[in-house]
């Protein structure tokens, strides 16, 4: 499932998935996913069969935004609630405050002071809500000093490692070189809705961030030693 511009989801299925992102990324393939550049995997699961690759392709398709999301964020109990339509979707799921490693805060800065007066940015990775590690990328927004892109690589490497048992990608980091501590305009514009992290740093502050669906909601945080 790709999250594309303009807060719409793309589902396909293909067996050659880095290759397929990467044509998707650059614009390659023709249709839906080229009008709402630049697009991001946000879910992808493994088949035995091309068939049941098809066919949990149309079931998600099928789905409402609510459920999508809960899916890329494998809520499956929030799936179960809203595949039995009893209430309306939750507003708490995935609201739990973040743990971080003085490691991470620390890297982060570094991050921010070493791409000055561009953006820097990169992946927070981790698993339920830790924020272990984090993988900085390139960013190929041709505006950097203002914007940010996280290369299709750094994205693709990630997904990779966390199939074969490695961190998880819970997020997303950039700075604020010449703003604030704080969601942009431009952020709001391109935000997911994924309720996944986002850490922004701006002059060695760091501030964490829910993508939720309804919006940026302010997280505060734990800091852990390691």
């Amino acid at each position: 499932m790709l999250h594309c511009n303009a807060g719409v989801f793309y589902t396909g299925h293909t067996d050659n998935l880095e290759l397929r992102i990467a044509q998707h990324t650059s614009g390659a393939i023709e249709g839906f996913s080229a009008r709402f550049l630049p697009v991001e995997l946000v879910w992808s699961q493994e088949f035995v069969t091309r068939d049941e690759a098809k066919a949990a392709e149309k079931q998600i398709k099928g789905w409402s935004r609510a459920k999508k999301l809960a899916l890329i964020r494998g809520d499956w109990e929030e799936i179960s609630r809203l595949a039995k339509g009893k209430d309306s979707p939750s507003t708490s799921s995935g609201q739990t405050e973040p743990v971080v490693t003085r490691d991470v805060l620390e890297r982060l800065r570094q991050q921010a002071r070493a791409a000055r007066p561009q953006e820097c940015c990169g992946l927070l990775l981790g698993e339920s809500g830790h924020i272990a590690a984090i993988r900085p990328a390139a960013n190929v927004h041709p505006a950097p000093d203002t914007h940010f892109t996280i290369d299709a690589q750094t994205l693709i490497d990630a997904h990779r490692d966390a199939r074969g048992g490695g961190l998880q990608i819970v997020g997303y980091y950039h700075s604020h070189p010449n703003g604030l501590a704080r969601p942009s305009a431009t952020d709001r514009q391109h935000a997911a809705g994924d309720g996944r992290i986002w850490a922004i740093i701006a002059d060695d502050t760091i501030s964490f961030w829910r993508d939720a669906e309804n919006g940026f909601i302010s997280l505060s945080c734990t800091i852990a030693a390691s």
